[in-house]
């Protein structure tokens, strides 16, 4: 079994291009819905979290608890030291949750690893291949913008905390570039080919 890595930048379209490996049966783990599946539902992260940020960073409604989404990312989107620390909770908790993944699915060519900082957690020392995401930035601005609802700088001061498609490049083994949806699923279909050859 394969492990293969895709990544992009906040916008780049990497749920776009997922989508389309589905239609092979790959067998697809998303790191950051498992985050917060995790965030919300391990109790060892909800007090380490709570320990990190306050109390404040989960809400009770009807005796259970919940992550205040908007508010932990008021606290480490522009405060890079605790960002570090919720990203020293979270990624051990998602390594060992994708471990179990991997015990599942052995049998697989191939398993997708999708992850928005694939390299700046070293989490591309594991994968077998990697395939980049890229798209314009003024494309990126307008998905996030639109997907969001949030303002340019909100979205821009999200791009300070991954780095440059630039840096990306330079580690990824292919390049999917999302300019036009409608060429996505010929460059999928591709890609595809080429891991079950590979």
């Amino acid at each position: 079994m394969k492990i293969v890595g895709l990544t992009g930048g906040i916008g780049s379209g990497k749920t776009t291009v997922t989508k389309e490996f589905t239609k092979y049966n790959v067998p697809i783990y998303i790191a950051d819905d498992r985050s917060k599946y995790i965030l919300a539902n391990d109790a060892v992260v909800i007090e380490k979290v709570k320990n990190l940020l306050g109390d404040k960073a989960y809400l009770e409604n009807d005796g259970e608890w919940f992550p205040d989404r908007a508010f932990i990312a008021s606290k480490v989107f522009n405060n890079k030291g605790l960002l570090e620390g919720l990203n020293n909770i979270l990624h051990p908790a998602v390594r060992n949750d994708f471990d179990k993944f991997c015990d599942e699915y052995y049998n697989a060519e191939y398993i997708l690893y999708e992850a928005a900082i694939l390299f700046e957690t070293k989490g591309n020392e594991r994968c077998d291949k990697t395939i980049l995401v890229t798209a314009s930035l003024n494309e990126r601005l307008t998905r996030v913008m639109s997907r969001d609802q949030i303002s340019k700088e909100d979205v821009v001061a999200r791009m300070k905390n991954q780095w440059s498609q630039k840096a990306k490049l330079d580690l990824a083994d292919l390049v999917i570039i999302n300019d036009n949806i409608d060429l996505i699923a010929k460059k999928v279909r591709l890609v595809h080919q080429f891991m079950l050859n590979d």
